[in-house]
């Protein structure tokens, strides 16, 4: 990276920019010299344009969060031009990285920017702290991803909890998930969404007494090493 050129973190978020949550998370992993600009698939859209994105049968439903706070369920299919669209346009902006604001899998889209897909930092993590008779649980926004859930994490270990409760709930069902994962007696919790906070984390790990990842600031960390 050219050390004169000023350093730009662009971020893509599913739903609507700005998303001061993750900012205020992420920043002090990033530098206080470098510039975040937002930009979010569903920016400027109609609440019917958002509405002909929910999924389908047999599409991945992905958790966004609208400006105003609103949770809304999008098909991973149908925002892919909408994400490619803001990628290009935060290459026109000079980023110096782009990260993806969610654990999905996406394309690699045409970039001359390093584009961050979070879901391959996090995975390759897991795989690297467990083995196959390891216990991993995982929190998930909606019940709904927990078939995708285990296929991804299934090639790391068969041992798996799945629990669900929405960053962008009032967080009344995280004791309900922190119960499970303590008598499922897991090794590692994944907070398998970057919509969670460090503070839930911090709540997930004073209940279960494990060890608790969360993708938002491992992320951060890697950028901020990248960005350094």
């Amino acid at each position: 990276m050219n050390p004169k050129r000023k350093k730009i973190l662009g971020i893509v978020t599913i739903g609507q920019s700005p998303r001061p949550d993750v900012v205020q998370d992420i920043s002090p992993f990033i530098g206080e010299d470098v510039q975040i600009l937002e930009r979010g698939a569903l920016d400027g859209l109609s609440g019917d344009r958002i509405k002909a994105l929910s999924p389908e049968k047999g599409m991945l439903p992905l958790v966004a969060r609208l400006a105003d706070g609103r949770e809304v369920i999008l098909a991973e299919e149908k925002i892919l031009s909408l994400m490619e669209s803001a990628v290009v346009e935060l290459n026109d902006r000079e980023a110096s990285l782009i990260l993806l604001l969610c654990v999905g899998s996406f394309p690699a889209w045409a970039s001359g920017s390093l584009v961050i897909s979070p879901h391959r930092i996090v995975e390759r993590c897991v795989d690297g702290l467990l083995d196959r008779t390891s216990r991993l649980g995982l929190v998930l926004p909606i019940p709904e991803q927990e078939e995708w859930a285990r296929r991804t994490f299934a090639p790391i270990t068969p041992h798996l909890t799945v629990t669900a409760v929405s960053p962008y709930s009032d967080g009344s069902r995280l004791s309900l998930a922190a119960k499970a994962l303590v008598e499922a007696d897991c090794d590692l919790i994944v907070m398998y969404c970057l919509g969670f906070t460090r503070a839930w984390t911090r709540e997930i790990r004073a209940a279960t007494g494990k060890p608790v990842l969360l993708p938002r600031t491992l992320v951060a960390r890697t950028i901020g090493e990248l960005l350094e």
